[in-house]
């Protein structure tokens, strides 16, 4: 049989020691005052739009390989989404990669390619702006990449905006939306 006498002996000194203090009520550390409740965020989804994501140019009128300027590509979209908390606002930040060929028709001239940001819930464009991206070919190099300004779109937090999508894409021509449906690009 454990014998408790030791424990019990400390609490009856501990208890004593405790009656015995003269600190005053006052202070006694308070409690740790509630978490605050962390607000939902609604966050858009941010993506390259599939259809506009390659885009081949050539030189006006032409279609062959020798008139080909550039096959370029949209790599991808990076950013954050951040709330306002006192104005109930999200703040998504986010840029976008470029990659692009130096066809036989360029010789390594620096390329400017036109792209959009485009706001959509559902199948509506709420919103879109448009923008163009330079790529320069360093010496003999055959690919060029660059990295678009930081972009910045402010939503309310609110459960319509979950539904939002940002989508980027190049601006493009009837025809070169067809081209680029025919022949799917590999990554310049």
């Amino acid at each position: 049989m454990k014998q408790f006498t030791t424990p019990l002996l400390s609490l009856a000194m501990l208890a004593a020691l405790a009656g015995c203090a003269s600190t005053p009520a006052s202070s006694t550390p308070a409690a740790p005052p509630a978490p605050k409740p962390v607000a939902q965020q609604y966050c858009p989804q941010v993506a390259v739009l599939a259809q506009t994501q390659n885009l081949t140019t050539f030189l006006p009128g032409r279609s062959d390989v020798g008139a080909q300027v550039t096959t370029a590509r949209i790599t991808g979209v990076a950013g954050s989404c951040l709330l306002k908390v006192k104005k109930n606002l999200l703040e998504v930040k986010f840029q976008a990669g470029f990659s692009a060929s130096n066809g036989p028709a360029n010789q390594g001239a620096p390329i400017t390619l036109p792209y959009f940001v485009a706001i959509t819930q559902g199948d509506t464009i709420v919103q879109e702006n448009y923008y163009s991206i330079v790529l320069k070919f360093n010496g003999n190099a055959s690919i060029a990449q660059a990295t678009s300004k930081p972009l910045a779109v402010e939503l309310p937090n609110t459960p319509d905006s979950a539904q939002t999508q940002i989508l980027v894409g190049f601006e493009m021509t009837p025809e070169q939306l067809s081209y680029a449906a025919a022949h799917p690009a590999t990554a310049p």
